[in-house]
């Protein structure tokens, strides 16, 4: 995931819950079939072939601290016993911890002791070790990969992600669900008792939102509401809202007249709204100090904020905890999804978590190729993500209403089983609508109706064909950039972050136009020109084979008709 996104939509226990069916109900035919078709030939032939080798591999894997010490730790516990005493090889694995991923993964390179296999979501990480010529190609060992031939048939998308400019396969990748990064959700409530209509526009929206924080939505006789929350991820949604993309590692690209150019008309139009939420006392004047937005939650939890913006990770928790701490809070609040109201540029949804994400390289270095080909087929069985994902039938979970899992016992779930799922983070859970968000909640159940419900209604609004993705690709599907690129990129966008915030916090005496031309100096004298010229120059080549807004979209409403 982008940067990697990667915040999860239930948490590890949605994921484990879903992916079930592929084992239960949803188990691959196929799969099955090329087993027994390779048993009946190796039958007939009048010479047993000798099993394969068992080799030996290394292979990192994230150390998010979540390992129970009664369960062990990251490097043996009863899932690398699993994998060891089940797959084709010996795995030892070096666990990486994931908030020091980067630095530790150069530190192995350069010392010559970097693992076999390197799970990474950094894109451009992985791009680096490509450039250093540290990586394998993979086209080699597919034939020791059955499982992953058949994927990137299915999902030709996977081949486009994972090709390198010298046309081979270095990066092997997975399919999961298409979700909204950011999603308005709205106080419903506010809105009848100010006796105001659902914002269609920008300017509607800026006008609701400016009621909610003057005219005491919450009747306690204090003006101590917000009309709406911006941190670093709500900020983008606002971004978004004008059709650009752009964060504190990305800048805002747009296409015109067939050519890439930097969208300076969209960033101006998202500066002066937020601008405008600043000025007018719409937000929290200390917004610039809640950079994860946990203060935005605790103030829309307490009922204090009408407009709020969620960033992706855990819907059905959301709305099964989450809504209920704000029910106990203010028993009379409703939410509703609002879809991104028009603006100026155009109408737009938001950013969408990438579907087709690259996972894992191969070094270059790899004693075994063989045995790295084979392990990493059998962690994409059905079967062994099935027991990673879920543990035990039984034991940890059973099978629900819909024919996908569900956690016998949530408890022993987190102690023994959600923990694991890094060890098989390049399992492809999309490939079943089992492991979908929708598929976690029981409609049956009214609290979870709510989930169901309203899910359904925030893909109806931020899939609706008639709203533009407001990039040209997802992030982790854009260019990167050369090293000496790459430090331009990251001048302009320091000085441009500076600028922009100067704006917000300044009124009349610094104005949004004003930031917008000091931007575009700081633009020229960087040497951004030569970003541009890299991207053109990009686009013009893969437009054709590149995986694009229209491709992600196309997966997003896909998946979205596969649960009904």
């Amino acid at each position: 995931m982008n940067m990697t996104n990667k915040k999860l939509w239930l948490g590890m226990t949605v994921s484990a819950v879903a992916l079930g069916a592929t084992l239960v109900g949803c188990s691959s035919d196929k799969n099955e079939g090329a087993t027994a078709t390779t048993s009946t030939t190796a039958a007939q032939s009048t010479t047993a072939a000798a099993p394969a080798k068992r080799g030996d591999v290394t292979s990192t894997m994230y150390d998010r601290g979540g390992v129970p010490a009664a369960e062990g730790n990251y490097e043996e516990n009863r899932w690398t016993k699993y994998i060891n005493q089940n797959g084709p090889a010996n795995v030892k694995f070096v666990p990486v911890l994931r908030s020091d991923s980067v630095k530790k993964l150069n530190v192995l390179f350069a010392s010559g002791s970097a693992p076999d296999i390197i799970n990474e979501y950094n894109t451009p990480f992985r791009g680096s070790l490509y450039d250093q010529k540290q990586l394998m190609p993979i086209d080699n060992i597919l034939k020791f990969m059955p499982e992953y031939t058949k994927l990137l048939e299915k999902y030709p998308q996977l081949k486009k992600a994972g090709t390198k400019p010298d046309g081979k396969i270095y990066e092997i990748g997975k399919v999961k669900e298409a979700v909204p990064a950011h999603i308005l959700l709205i106080r419903s409530d506010w809105l009848k008792k100010l006796n105001l209509s659902m914002p269609t526009t920008t300017e509607e929206m800026l006008a609701v939102a400016k009621a909610f924080a003057e005219q005491d939505p919450d009747g306690n006789g204090k003006k101590d509401t917000y009309g709406m929350n911006m941190s670093t991820y709500s900020e983008q949604a606002i971004n978004e809202m004008f059709g650009e993309n752009s964060s504190s590692t990305l800048l805002a690209w747009d296409i015109k007249d067939g050519k890439v150019v930097r969208a300076w008309d969209k960033e101006l139009a998202s500066l002066a709204y937020k601008q405008k939420l600043y000025e007018g006392g719409i937000i929290d004047k200390d917004y610039i100090n809640d950079k994860d937005g946990a203060k935005a939650k605790q103030d829309f939890l307490n009922g204090k904020i009408g407009i709020y913006v969620k960033f992706t990770g855990g819907w059905n928790e959301f709305v099964l905890s989450d809504m209920a701490t704000l029910k106990k809070n203010v028993p009379t609040a409703e939410i509703a999804p609002l879809g991104y109201p028009k603006s100026p540029l155009g109408t737009f949804t938001g950013g969408i978590d990438n579907p087709v994400q690259m996972t894992t390289v191969v070094n270059a270095k790899a004693k075994d190729p063989e045995a790295v080909g084979r392990y990493l087929d059998f962690m994409m069985k059905p079967e062994t993500a099935g027991k990673i994902f879920n543990g035990d039938e039984g034991v940890h979970w059973k099978k629900g209403p819909n024919g996908c899992p569900q956690p016998i016992d949530v408890a022993k779930n987190k102690n023994e089983v959600v923990w694991a799922g890094d060890y098989d983070m390049f399992y492809s859970l999309g490939q079943d609508k089992c492991s979908f968000v929708l598929s976690g909640v029981n409609p049956e159940i009214p609290e979870q109706k709510v989930a169901y419900d309203m899910y359904k209604e925030v893909q109806k609004l931020y899939y609706d064909p008639a709203r533009q993705y407001p990039a040209i690709a997802n992030g982790d599907h854009m260019p990167v950039y050369p090293a000496d690129l790459q430090v331009i990129n990251t001048t302009i966008l320091k000085e441009k972050g500076d600028l922009f915030v100067k704006a917000i916090l300044s009124g009349a005496k610094y104005t949004p136009e004003q930031a917008i031309k000091d931007s575009q100096a700081a633009w020229t004298k960087a040497g951004g020109q030569q970003l541009e010229d890299y991207m053109n120059k990009w686009y013009q080549e893969n437009k054709s084979t590149a995986f694009l807004a229209k491709d992600l979209m196309d997966i997003a409403r896909q998946q979205m008709e596969q649960v009904k």
